[in-house]
């Protein structure tokens, strides 16, 4: 079967790419407003976002699912609504970050940066939400709720039909219940109520974090919890070990960052070697084991939880 991959076809079990050679390919799609690449549509939402320039967002994000954050390349600032008040996480080169749903975000990406984002899909009864503050409060100035299948593609219309807005004119909101130019709501309500009393973990630096878990002795072979969340189950291999027999109810996303490692179907039939900057993407329900080099370091996201 076909798993999503925009662009690719799959010809075996394992749905392989370099990571490296994807963003020479890719990196002239990385432009604002969203500076968004979408690389897997499947289960797993997987994109790329930054490139050369920064990206122009005002907007504030709400969704029913995690996102689970990397930077690769320089730093980020990740505007949140965070009980009620607004406030600004740093997201730098290196570090990691699994932001809970219902939480209004608003990713600002600097020039020359590039950061990975997970998504998941969607469920038919979810709705997204894209929304504007009156400047310097909490009130909300403009609102759009939407089914979303693409970021990079479904926000640009919806950012595109606020800047022609009256609102984004004046910086004041309609009377309530009022309809804009488009003849849509202007303040759409919400599916679900926003989550107003989280606090928010800080980044996390992978490679101290590594070091950190390193110091700790195993008892077997296996990848390490980074984070336990609602929806994802994110986890790092690294060192010389072999995992035997893994399949999960949902897709795996796989990044190797560093090192060698082997990942086979548990029957043999298909093996893929994976250097640094591979990515793969494992179908549901797929036993499959690895065998990770010494100076191997993996990233696992898989949604939802193993079994």
């Amino acid at each position: 079967p076909e798993w999503g991959r925009i662009g690719h076809i799959m010809t075996n079990q394992f749905d392989h790419t370099d990571f490296t050679k994807w963003y020479q390919e890719n990196e002239k799609f990385l432009l604002p407003p969203v500076c968004n690449k979408l690389l897997h549509g499947g289960r797993l939402k997987v994109m790329f976002v930054g490139g050369k320039k920064a990206n122009d967002r005002g907007d504030y994000h709400i969704e029913d699912g995690e996102e689970f954050f990397y930077m690769f390349k320089g730093s980020m600032v990740l505007k949140v609504l965070e009980k009620g008040k607004h406030r600004n996480i740093e997201i730098k080169e290196g570090q990691c970050f699994l932001l809970p749903p219902r939480v209004p975000h608003s990713p600002q990406r600097l020039p020359n940066s590039l950061g990975l984002v997970i998504e998941r899909e969607r469920i038919k009864e979810e709705l997204d939400a894209m929304q504007w503050f009156e400047k310097g409060t909490t009130n909300v100035l403009w609102r759009r709720t939407f089914f979303c299948q693409d970021l990079g593609k479904d926000l640009v219309p919806i950012i595109k039909a606020f800047k022609a807005s009256t609102e984004s004119k004046t910086g004041k909101p309609r009377a309530v219940g009022s309809r804009g130019e488009d003849g849509k709501l202007a303040i759409m309500p919400l599916n679900r109520s926003i989550d107003s009393k989280i606090t928010l973990e800080a980044p996390k630096n992978l490679i101290a974090w590594i070091k950190e878990k390193a110091k700790e002795s195993k008892s077997e072979p296996y990848f390490i919890p980074l984070y336990n969340g609602e929806d994802f189950k994110v986890k790092i291999g690294y060192g010389e070990q072999k995992v035997e027999t893994i399949s999960n109810t949902g897709e795996a996303f796989y990044y190797q960052f560093d090192g060698t490692s082997l990942l086979s179907l548990v029957d043999g039939s298909s093996k893929t070697n994976m250097k640094s900057n591979s990515i793969v993407i494992v179908p549901p329900k797929t036993y499959h084991s690895w065998s990770l080099g010494k100076d191997a370091i993996v990233l696992s996201v898989v949604w939802p939880e193993t079994t």
